[in-house]
């Protein structure tokens, strides 16, 4: 019974990555959900959780650039555990300590994506697509923190409209 989140969670990562990816992207910016998924289990899971889910769904996000599976599949496990233990070290119950550290994350896996495809113009790939797509991605994960604290719930959002 354990199991099934998470077997929905890869199916989400790749309907994410097969249909929604396309649609919800600005500009070239996309939501890296992958990342965000990962970071979201290392935080609140075990350390075993979080590096069988982070090498599964390596697997789902290296699947349509199969020369990048293994560096998928190498990054997000890798971040898995050291975000695992980096939140067993601080305390993470303020919202922004969570931010920076999804925000992290984001950002080196963006960079290391971006210098696996392609190191001519990094400062421009930088700009044009790891910034934007980072900050695309902290939205959903901030969203997700302020559900998760009970800031924002249902209640409260009837109550605007």
């Amino acid at each position: 019974m354990r199991i099934i989140p998470y077997i929905l969670y890869l199916y989400l990562l790749a309907f994410h990555y097969t249909i929604l990816s396309d649609l919800i992207s600005i500009y070239g910016a996309t939501v890296d959900l992958a990342a965000l998924m990962i970071t979201i289990i290392a935080m609140y899971k075990d350390e075993l959780t979080a590096f069988w889910f982070a090498f599964a769904a390596g697997i789902v996000a290296g699947t349509f650039r199969l020369d990048l599976m293994p560096w998928e599949i190498l990054f997000l496990t890798g971040f898995a555990v050291l975000i695992n233990h980096i939140s067993r070290r601080i305390n993470i119950s303020a919202i922004t300590a969570r931010m920076i550290i999804l925000a992290g994350f984001l950002i080196v896996h963006e960079t290391l994506t971006i210098l696996l495809i392609s190191s001519e113009s990094f400062l421009y790939l930088m700009y044009r697509y790891v910034l934007p797509s980072t900050v695309y991605s902290l939205i959903p994960g901030w969203v997700f923190f302020l559900i998760k604290d009970e800031r924002l719930t249902w209640n409260e959002i009837k109550a605007q409209f």
